[in-house]
């Protein structure tokens, strides 16, 4: 008797598949690293976070049925943007001001972990920014959280422009 072990998609990343997500959105086309472990890749993959592409951008298997026998990397999808959130998260980025200052009444730990994550920023009237929000624990932050630019890639996805290159 033999027995098959069916691999079941995370529901959410671990931290390992966090951090090659998070590079992905770093990249400027959205490609997993090269140097990601195969294991993440199957989890990242079979979660359905990542699309196998072309160097243009092309999905690789419609490729594949025209002919194409090129190189094909992974490449971070909507799915993959949505699974690095948590709902309060995508609220605070969705919901930032014109200048990208998240809500006034985001909670702190939103704001750190989104600043962990390099989504925001800590900056003060003038714009320069800070590495923590400056909460001494007595006079409460000093500094706003606002939006990277990954934090906007998170939330409004890659300008189309990057799938041309």
């Amino acid at each position: 008797m033999t027995t098959t072990l069916a691999r079941k998609a995370p529901a959410t990343p671990t931290p390992a598949q966090r951090r090659a997500l998070l590079a992905a959105l770093a990249d400027p086309k959205g490609r997993v690293p090269e140097y990601t472990s195969t294991r993440v890749l199957d989890a990242i993959y079979l979660a359905r976070w990542v699309n196998e592409v072309t160097n243009t951008g092309r999905a690789a298997w419609n490729a594949r049925l025209h002919g194409y026998e090129g190189p094909t990397f992974l490449s971070i999808n909507s799915r993959g943007r949505a699974a690095l959130l948590t709902e309060a998260g995508r609220t605070a980025l969705r919901e930032a001001g014109p200048d990208g200052r998240l809500p006034e009444g985001t909670a702190w730990p939103t704001a750190r972990t989104l600043h962990r994550d390099g989504l925001v920023e800590y900056r003060d009237a003038n714009g320069i920014v800070y590495p923590t929000d400056g909460d001494d624990g007595v006079r409460g932050p000093l500094y706003a959280p606002h939006v990277t630019e990954l934090g906007r890639r998170i939330v409004t996805g890659f300008p189309q422009a990057h799938r041309d290159a």
